[in-house]
């Protein structure tokens, strides 16, 4: 981590001539500034920063991108007020230089500030419109990290479609780059936002996968809080003692790492873990060093949260004057409660109103909390776990007693005014009954539309096969059943030889009718549970489970000569064609899926370097032609 030492930055505008080569430093800075976040949170990347900024002969348009990526360094190991600092240095630069990249790298490192500084509304805005201004210049990896912050900073305003959508998003990114950064990362913000709806199984399993891919790259040790939320999450599925475990290993690390906020974030989680066991007066001193190491780096987006666990921890130590301090404290941090968090407010003020015998106030509270509780989820039910609809179930349950047990104080008085609208009762009945009838037949419909939907996204649309997507979906589950069962499966991929000959000759509309025989051809030799899937424009993988190299290379060999002797001439006259294929086989060394496609990918490679229209297969690295 950077030395403490370190001095306040300073602007120094200097337009004389430098010695030092701008356009080459400029492009030094640019290529500083496209490393992965890893590498942009090292000490080495603070030191080489620190020297460019001594320097007394910079240029503005260097001197601002420095100070930019200096304010980067900052937020990436949490520290908001720094990052301001040498952001507020780079605006007056930027805004002389008026160079769009720098621009764009500003605005990159603002959003991030932005959010620690509690303004999601600012950060969203700009989040979009730089996004949409980069997308098709800057590299996968950046704009995965720029979708994965729009997808968090979603997620904390309650906007959960759009998170998940965008987060959908940064995983393709994540995966396409091979970024074991981005992955955890992406699976550490699916996490939060299934905690966020509630469903704390589906919050604990993407924790889980964000640990498990930190843990196998020691790069990214970093990214230690991932041990706390997993913690926070087996705290709130009562698994006290796990959570205890991962919440102090994430302090220990924080604190090597001199990671600030997180060690306020832990000592949070250890003070709702004693609020939940009942030790409230550990949970306040828990809260209280929070509090502190939160103000030391200037986190404003947890304040509103960290005062609503003073207030919940205060309420149970029957201290309601301090409760209700905290409640307004709370306010006072947010610069725009959350509708969620106005419910969990307002339930909180029913409590204390409840506790000092205020009941009709207490009901009061509690109805207007459900009411926005329902409002906020009105839209999201599809996302939110029966957990939390069992919740909101029983708190309807609860309200609507309480509104029978005033209809019945007073249902003597209108019995026979009742009997009389009883018709008009029967009737409104059965419309209700058509009405609900009409809602399910729309149900059914939306969910058939839906899964046709889901089916037609991962169908290539030429052959009717799995698509690039769903195929390696399916591999990788075959890839994962083997490892676990210790079985075996086969891989072959395959490729038309010289299509682009067929296309040029005869148009595309008889290259599309070929593909489409030729994925016939083979589904036909296939068994049933072997799968096809087109990767590309002419070629195609088959997954071939429980399936040893002879037997795949007999297939392989097979189709070859199927193509071979298949005879397109009612499509076109003249037509003949080859293939080349790859095949290879899992065995107990792959660790990784990608060894398989990668040496299946190589054979291939190499039948058509020695003269196509053939099958290279090998199950190890030294490839031995079949």
């Amino acid at each position: 981590m950077a030395p403490a030492n370190y001095g306040v930055p300073t602007f120094v505008s200097n337009n004389s001539s430098s010695s030092v080569n701008t356009s080459a430093l400029q492009q030094q800075l640019y290529g500083m500034s496209n490393l992965s976040v890893p590498e942009r949170k090292q000490e080495a990347f603070y030191i080489k920063i620190n020297n460019l900024l001594n320097k007394p002969d910079l240029d503005n348009h260097s001197e601002a991108l420095a100070n930019i990526l200096m304010a980067n360094y900052h937020i990436l190991n949490g520290d908001a007020i720094r990052a301001r600092e040498f952001l507020s240095v780079a605006q007056p630069l930027v805004q002389n230089v008026d160079t769009p990249s720098l621009e764009h790298q500003y605005q990159y490192v603002n959003i991030f500030v932005l959010r620690s500084e509690g303004d999601l509304e600012q950060a969203l805005t700009t989040s979009e419109n730089l996004y949409e201004e980069v997308k098709d210049i800057w590299g996968m990896n950046k704009l995965g990290d720029l979708i994965l912050e729009r997808a968090y900073i979603s997620s904390l305003l309650s906007l959960y479609k759009e998170a998940i959508t965008l987060l959908d998003l940064a995983l393709d990114y994540a995966l396409e780059s091979d970024d074991p950064y981005l992955i955890s990362e992406t699976y550490n913000v699916f996490g939060i936002l299934y905690n966020f709806l509630n469903d704390n199984q589906s919050a604990i399993m993407y924790f889980e996968k964000a640990v498990e891919v930190m843990e196998k790259h020691p790069a990214l040790v970093s990214n230690i809080y991932f041990y706390a939320n997993l913690g926070d999450a087996y705290r709130t599925n009562k698994q006290y003692e796990k959570a205890l475990e991962l919440t102090h290993k994430a302090r220990l690390l924080s604190i090597q790492e001199n990671d600030v906020p997180l060690q306020a974030f832990t000592h949070q989680v250890e003070a709702r873990i004693d609020t939940d066991t009942e030790q409230y007066q550990a949970a306040i001193e828990q809260l209280e060093k929070a509090k502190a190491l939160q103000e030391k780096v200037g986190e404003k987006l947890f304040g509103y949260e960290l005062q609503t666990d003073f207030a919940y921890a205060y309420l149970k130590l029957g201290e309601l004057d301090k409760a209700e301090q905290h409640i307004e404290y709370a306010i006072e941090e947010a610069a725009k409660v959350a509708a969620l968090d106005d419910f969990y407010l307002k339930k909180l003020r029913a409590e204390i109103s409840a506790q000092r015998g205020e009941f009709e106030m207490a009901f009061e509270l509690l109805d207007e909390s459900f009411s926005v509780y329902r409002d906020t989820f009105n839209d999201n039910l599809t996302y939110v776990s029966n957990l939390s609809r069992e919740q909101l179930d029983q708190e309807r349950l609860s309200f609507e007693n309480k509104l029978l047990e005033k209809e019945n104080q007073i249902s003597t008085k209108f019995v026979e005014q009742y009997k009389e609208y009883s018709t008009w009762l029967i009737t409104l009945i059965i419309l209700l009954l058509v009405l609900l009838l009409i809602c399910c037949w729309l149900l059914i419909r939306y969910r058939r539309l839906a899964r046709t939907n889901q089916e037609m996204a991962l169908t290539d649309n030429l052959t009717l096969l799995p698509n690039r997507r769903q195929v390696f979906r399916k591999l990788d589950n075959e890839h994962q059943r083997s490892t676990l069962n210790k079985s075996v499966y086969s891989l072959i991929i395959f490729d038309v030889d010289h299509f682009k000959t067929i296309n040029d000759r005869f148009g595309h509309h008889v290259g599309d009718k070929v593909i489409n025989r030729l994925a016939r051809i083979t589904r036909h030799i296939l068994r049933d549970n072997d799968t096809i899937g087109r990767i590309s424009g002419e070629e195609f993988l088959i997954i071939l489970p429980d399936t040893v190299m002879d037997d795949a290379t007999q297939i392989a060999t097979r189709l070859n000569e199927q193509f071979a002797n298949a005879d397109f001439e009612d499509l076109a006259e003249g037509i003949h064609l080859t293939a080349s294929f790859g095949v290879t086989e899992y065995t107990p060394e792959d660790e990784h899926l990608d060894m398989v496609i990668n040496r299946a990918d190589h054979l291939l490679y190499k039948a058509k370097k020695e003269g196509r229209n053939r099958v290279v297969s090998t199950s190890r690295d030294d490839s031995s032609e079949d």
